[in-house]
């Protein structure tokens, strides 16, 4: 029921198709109509997390969609490559169709963001980085 609930949570998502086998899955599924607030909760997911990643971009995505179109989780991948001395990430980062310069700052990602990235003053620093 968690990962129903979970994915229905999810920012433009309308539906979840399950995969049924046989009647037992599908029983198990049509659970979900009468399960409680309580047995929906995945709150308990949070703490699987690495503790440490808070700050972190972790490509997660969670902060999608963006209302400028860029996919913030790339961007912070091949920024974050780059940095690491991969010499294909600015390529990768370049062949996106929208670059971290579009961000208007309005704190859409950051608001969905379960490890509290500031991703506006992130995509300042590699707009900044890519330009070189």
């Amino acid at each position: 029921m968690q990962c129903f609930q979970y994915a229905l949570d999810r920012p433009a998502v309308k539906t979840v198709l399950p995969g049924v086998r046989n009647m037992d899955d599908l029983q198990t599924v049509l659970k979900y109509v009468t399960s409680t607030s309580e047995e929906k909760d995945y709150s308990v997911i949070g703490e699987f997390a690495p503790q440490d990643a808070t700050e972190i971009c972790v490509y997660c995505n969670h902060c999608q969609p963006c209302p400028m179109g860029l996919n913030v989780g790339l961007i912070n991948k091949y920024y974050d490559l780059a940095l690491a001395g991969d010499e294909m990430a600015k390529g990768h980062y370049e062949k996106l169709p929208i670059h971290a310069d579009a961000c208007v700052k309005c704190g859409h990602c950051e608001s969905r963001c379960p490890f509290h990235v500031k991703q506006e003053t992130r995509m300042a620093e590699i707009a900044e980085y890519f330009k070189r």
